[in-house]
C-alpha cells in the first residue's frame, strides 16, 4: 500500500509542475499566423542508423554554408552527444530540455555553442514527459513562444512516441533515416502520421544513411543495398533525397577521443567520402527548405528529380557523382572509404 501511495504523489508532484492548459492547445492557435522560424526534424523509429550524427552535424554544415542563419539545435533524448560536441566549457547548472519544455518555452534555455550553433542542454529525465503529454501539438505552440529567428533543428530518441510526436507535427521537413529495410519499414509510420494529420508526404523525405555498398546481390535486379533500397522507396512512392551517406569507420571514430567530445565531420572528418556527402545532404536539405518556404514558388530542380527517381524516369546522380556508375558508364563506383 506504501508503495501505491509513494507512486500516486509522484504523479501527483508531475501534473503540479505543469500548467493548467498543458494540454489545452487548439491547432487553430498553433498554426495561426507565419512563423519567423522553421523546424527540421530527424528522426527513426529504430536506433543505429546515424540518426543523432545527421541531425549535429548538419548544424554545423549549415552554420558554415549560411553563417547569417541563426541555428538552435533540441534534443528530445536523455543522451548527451549534443552536450558533448557543442558546448564550449564546464557544465553549469541551469535550464534543460526538460525544464525548458515545462516551462512552455526554450528562450532562457538556449546557449551559444562550438561552431555558432545554439543549443539546449539535454535533459537526464526527458522521459518524464512521455507521461505528462497527450497533445502532439504541444512542441509547436512551445515554439512559438520561443519566437526563434532561424532555422530549428530537432533530434528525436529512437522511438514514434509523444515527443517524437510531437517533434514531427512541428516541422516544416522530417527527415526519416533509413539503413535497411527494418528501419524503411519504421520510417512508413512516419508518413501514416502525416495521413493522420492530413499533412502532404513531401512535409517528410527518406535519406539513406550507412549504406555499404559492398553489400552486393548476385541473383537479383538490385546490385547492391543502396539500389535495392531506393527500388523498394520507388514502390512506395516516398520523397527521398537525392544525396546518401556511406557507412564511414573514419565518422564512427568521432564519437571517441580523449578529449571526451563529440568531433563534427565538417572539422575532423575532411579527405573521407562522408565529409563530400554531408556537403550534398546540406545543400539538399536547405533548397528543400527554401522551397517550402517560398509559398506557391516553383518545386526546384531538387524536387522535381526525386520526383523523376521515384518515377523511374532516368538515372541521377547520387550524392557524389563518383559513387555512380553513370548512365554512359563513364564513371565506376569506388569502394566505401574506411579512413
Amino acid at each position: 500500500m506504501s508503495r501505491f501511495i509513494d507512486l500516486a504523489r509522484k504523479a501527483a508532484a508531475r501534473r503540479s509542475r505543469l500548467p493548467d492548459d498543458w494540454n489545452d492547445w487548439r491547432q487553430v492557435d498553433r498554426e495561426q499566423g507565419p512563423r519567423p522560424f522553421q523546424v527540421l526534424t530527424v528522426t527513426s523509429n529504430k536506433g543505429g542508423v546515424g540518426k543523432t550524427t545527421v541531425a549535429t552535424n548538419l548544424a554545423v554544415y549549415f552554420r558554415a554554408l549560411r553563417e547569417d542563419l541563426p541555428i538552435l539545435l533540441l534534443g528530445l533524448d536523455d543522451q548527451t552527444t549534443i552536450d558533448r560536441m557543442f558546448e564550449l566549457g564546464p557544465k553549469t547548472s541551469g535550464e534543460t530540455m526538460t525544464s525548458a519544455l515545462r516551462a512552455r518555452s526554450f528562450t532562457s534555455a538556449v546557449h551559444l555553442g562550438q561552431y555558432g550553433v545554439h543549443y539546449v542542454p539535454s535533459g537526464p529525465d526527458i522521459a518524464e514527459l512521455k507521461r505528462e503529454i497527450s497533445d502532439p501539438f504541444y512542441l509547436q505552440a512551445v515554439l512559438h513562444r520561443t519566437d526563434w529567428h532561424g532555422l530549428i533543428i530537432i533530434d528525436t530518441k529512437s522511438d514514434l512516441e509523444i515527443l517524437s510526436q510531437n517533434a514531427i507535427a512541428a516541422s516544416d521537413l522530417t527527415i526519416a533515416v533509413v539503413t535497411d529495410h527494418a528501419s524503411l519499414t519504421e520510417a512508413k509510420k512516419v508518413f501514416d502520421l502525416l495521413d493522420t494529420w492530413k499533412r502532404p508526404h513531401e512535409r517528410a523525405r527518406i535519406l539513406l544513411s550507412l549504406v555499404d555498398r559492398r553489400i552486393k546481390f548476385r541473383d537479383s535486379e538490385s546490385r547492391d543495398v543502396l539500389s535495392l533500397l531506393i527500388s523498394e522507396i520507388r514502390r512506395l512512392d516516398y520523397p527521398l533525397f537525392e544525396s546518401f551517406l556511406s557507412r564511414s569507420p573514419k565518422v564512427e571514430s568521432l564519437q571517441t577521443n580523449p578529449a571526451g567530445r563529440t568531433l563534427s565531420i565538417l572539422n575532423a572528418g575532411k579527405g573521407s567520402l562522408v565529409y563530400r556527402q554531408m556537403r550534398h545532404l546540406a545543400d539538399d536539405v536547405l533548397n528543400v527548405l527554401d522551397e517550402s518556404r517560398s509559398a506557391g514558388g516553383s518545386r526546384g530542380s531538387l524536387v522535381a528529380a526525386a520526383s523523376r527517381l521515384l518515377r523511374g524516369d532516368t538515372d541521377e546522380f547520387w550524392g557524389d557523382p563518383l559513387l555512380n556508375a553513370g548512365a554512359a558508364g563513364k564513371v565506376e563506383s569506388p569502394a566505401v572509404e574506411h579512413v
